[in-house]
C-alpha cells in the first residue's frame, strides 16, 4: 500500500516521535470501545491486569498542524483501492480478486473506525456496517478457496484427498455463483458519497481549528485503544480453544490496519515495523487456516465413515503441523508488547504482566 506523507509546506516540523507520541498516549483521552470489538468471551481466569508504565517525554512534541487533512487523503487513498478492487473483483471473478477485495474492505473499515472517533455520527457507522456486510458475504467462500489450495499442495503426497478436492471443487462452484451475483449488485454512489462526507469533516472540521494537539490525542489514543484490546485477547488465549487465537488475529487486524494508516510522523512505525505487524498477523492466520482444514476434513469423513481410513494418513499429518504452528506461536506470542506504544521495541519493553510485577 502507496504511504502518504504530510507535505504541507505550512505543517511543523516533526521531531522524533517516539518519546513524545508515548507520552501522548498516557495524557490522550480513552475513547470509547472499538465497534465490533465486543463478544461475550472473557479473559482465561488468572489473566494479569494491565498496568501501563509512566513514560516521561525527554522533550515536549508539537503535533503537526495537518492531521486532519491527513486523515482525508488516507481515507480518501482506501476509498480508492477499496473501488478498485470491487470492479476488479466485479470483472473477474477468482480466489485471487475474492482475497484483495476482502483486505481491501477490511482496511477501509479500519480507516472508518478511526474517522468514528474524529468525526462521530451515522454516516462512519453506515458505512461501517454497510462494509461489514459486504465482508461476511465473501466469507464462506474465502475459506474455501483456502481449503482447496492447501488439498491442491498435498495431492501427490496424500492421494486420498482427490476426493476432497471434488468435493471442494462443488462447494467452491455453488458458492461462486452466489458470491458472484452479490458482488455484481454492489454498489459504490452512496458509499462514496457518506466516504466524501467524511473526508470533507476532518479536512475542515472547524472544532479542532488551533487545536491540532486534541485532535492527534484522539487519534492515537483510538490505535492505542485497538492495542489494549489486542492485548486483552493475547491474555485471554486458551491454546485448547482455537477461538480465541482467532478472535486474537481479528483484534490485531484492526489495530493493524489502524497504525498503517497513520503517517510514520506520527507513529514512528517504520517499514521494517509495518513487516513485523504483518509477519505476527500472519503466524496467527496460518494456525487459522489449519483450524479451518481440520473442520473440512472433519466434516467430509462424518457424510461417510469409510473415508476415514483413507483420510487417516492426512488427519495425522494434519494434527502434527498444527500442534507445531501452535507452539511457534505461543513461544513468539508475547512480541505483541513491542509493538505499541512506538518505540517499545527499541526500550525492549516488557509485557503488562511483567511491568506490574517489576
Amino acid at each position: 500500500m502507496n504511504r502518504l506523507e504530510l507535505t504541507d509546506s505550512n505543517a511543523a516540523s516533526l521531531p522524533p516521535p517516539d518519546a513524545g507520541i508515548a507520552a501522548l498516549l498516557e495524557q490522550a483521552p480513552v475513547p470509547a470501545v472499538l465497534p465490533d470489538f465486543k463478544d461475550n468471551s472473557s479473559p482465561a481466569v488468572g489473566s494479569p491486569a494491565i498496568t501501563p508504565s509512566p513514560v516521561t517525554p525527554a522533550v515536549p512534541w508539537r503535533p503537526p498542524l495537518t492531521v486532519g487533512p491527513f486523515l482525508a487523503r488516507s481515507l480518501g487513498a482506501r476509498w480508492e483501492l477499496y473501488r478498485a478492487q470491487l470492479r476488479s473483483c466485479q470483472k473477474e471473478f477468482s480466489e485471487e480478486t475474492v482475497h484483495e477485495l476482502r483486505v481491501a474492505t477490511r482496511r477501509l473499515m479500519a480507516q472508518i473506525v478511526m474517522v468514528s472517533f474524529v468525526t462521530p455520527g451515522k454516516a462512519a457507522d453506515k458505512t461501517r456496517r454497510v462494509l461489514k456486510r459486504r465482508l461476511k458475504a465473501l466469507g464462506e467462500l474465502r475459506d474455501t478457496h483456502v481449503q482447496r489450495l492447501f488439498i491442491e499442495r498435498h495431492l501427490a503426497r496424500f492421494p486420498g484427498l482427490f476426493l476432497v478436492r471434488d468435493f471442494l471443487q462443488r462447494r467452491e462452484r455453488r458458492l461462486e455463483k452466489a458470491a458472484a451475483a452479490k458482488v455484481k449488485a454492489f454498489k459504490t454512489r452512496k458509499l462514496e458519497a457518506l466516504t466524501l462526507k467524511l473526508g470533507e469533516r476532518l479536512a475542515s472540521r472547524p472544532s479542532w481549528a488551533g487545536r491540532p494537539d486534541r485532535l492527534l490525542k484522539v487519534v492515537v489514543g483510538a490505535t492505542g485503544q485497538a492495542f489494549a484490546e489486542v492485548v486483552r485477547r493475547r491474555q485471554a488465549i486458551d491454546p485448547a480453544e482455537p477461538g480465541t487465537i482467532h478472535r486474537t488475529r481479528i483484534a490485531f487486524k484492526k489495530f493493524r490496519y489502524m497504525a498503517e494508516s497513520l503517517s510514520p510522523d506520527l507513529t514512528g512505525l517504520g517499514k521494517r515495523d509495518l513487516r513485523a505487524l504483518a509477519y505476527y498477523q500472519r503466524r496467527m492466520g496460518n494456525l487459522q487456516d489449519l483450524e479451518v482444514m481440520q473442520q473440512c476434513i472433519t466434516a467430509y469423513v462424518a457424510g461417510d465413515p469409510g473415508r476415514e481410513a483413507v483420510l487417516r494418513p492426512f488427519v495425522r499429518y494434519l494434527k502434527a503441523r498444527r500442534a507445531r504452528a501452535l507452539r511457534g506461536f505461543l513461544a513468539s506470542a508475547d512480541d505483541l508488547f513491542a509493538f505499541w506504544p512506538p518505540g517499545s521495541a527499541a526500550a525492549g519493553a516488557e509485557p503488562p504482566a511483567a511491568q506490574a510485577a517489576a
